[in-house]
């Protein structure tokens, strides 16, 4: 069968999604069902858009059409809600493979509550799609999206948080990487850093005389700092350096718990032979 353009309509959705030379976009050209099905879903994708903005359901739906072999269309909104629908049954016979499997999206890495995914008959309208993923659909997926935005928005600020904390390491020790040798510039917001000491120094870097490592915590606001290779006066100057700054004291304190002491609470006042202390 011989190569033949897409429609204009999936020509515009395809190229948001793969380059000009891509195998699955030569595919779309030579394969004409392949070509009838991408323009059937990203008319179905748009349409639901529509409908979900003509509703006036928070407005700025858009959807996005995926290179894939069968049905995968988004539908998402700027505030980071989306739904995909994807037609997983098409090897099952009559209507039960004409259903399309509606999933909710939540940002990645979310490991919390999700709203249970729902079918519906890939043949009904876009309008009617969009009603039953409102009335089905988008009640629990409200319930459960506003937590997962929130937890995106602490990790995206506990990154940054370790990326400006790396950096600034970064300027102070050379020759800094991390794990296996990965280069600073390639994982900005790690959480474990290396400098090569004597005894490992990954290819096209120096050895320094002391070797260490960096551990940030999840939002950097502590850091755990491992240093081999030290010579002992280097090491009393160092600990010196934090008895001056107060945080090692030379002091032996007992390891019992600190009292608990609730807000509110009246504490025993101290008695003496006379009466109550002064």
């Amino acid at each position: 069968m011989g190569t033949q353009a897409p429609t204009p309509a999936l020509a515009l959705a395809l190229t948001a999604v793969v380059s000009p030379g891509d195998h699955f976009l030569q595919d779309s050209r030579s394969r004409p069902e392949l070509a009838q099905m991408l323009t059937h879903f990203d008319a179905l994708g748009r349409g639901v858009a529509t409908a979900l903005n003509a509703r006036d359901v928070e407005g700025g739906w858009t959807h996005t059409i995926h290179p894939a072999y069968w049905g995968n269309v988004t539908v998402g909104h700027r505030d980071g809600m989306s739904f995909a629908l994807q037609h997983h049954s098409r090897s099952r016979k009559g209507s039960a493979g004409r259903r399309l499997r509606v999933e909710a999206g939540y940002p990645h890495g979310y490991c919390g509550w999700r709203a249970e995914p729902i079918t519906v008959s890939m043949d009904r309208a876009p309008d009617a799609i969009a009603a039953d993923v409102l009335r089905r659909l988008m009640p629990a997926y409200r319930d459960t999206i506003r937590d997962a935005l929130a937890d995106a928005r602490q990790r995206e600020a506990e990154r940054q948080a370790r990326s400006a904390l790396n950096e600034r390491i970064e300027q102070l020790v050379p020759g800094l990487h991390g794990i296996g040798g990965l280069r600073p510039s390639n994982a900005p917001s790690r959480d474990t850093s290396y400098w090569p000491g004597s005894a490992y120094v990954p290819d096209g870097q120096a050895a320094l005389p002391v070797g260490g490592r960096v551990i940030l915590s999840r939002d950097a606001s502590e850091v755990e700092l491992r240093l081999t290779h030290v010579a002992p006066a280097l090491a009393l100057e160092l600990l010196d350096y934090l008895r001056r700054r107060g945080v090692v004291t030379g002091q032996a304190r007992a390891l019992d718990k600190p009292a608990r002491i609730i807000a509110g609470e009246l504490l025993p006042t101290p008695r003496t032979a006379g009466g109550v202390a002064p």
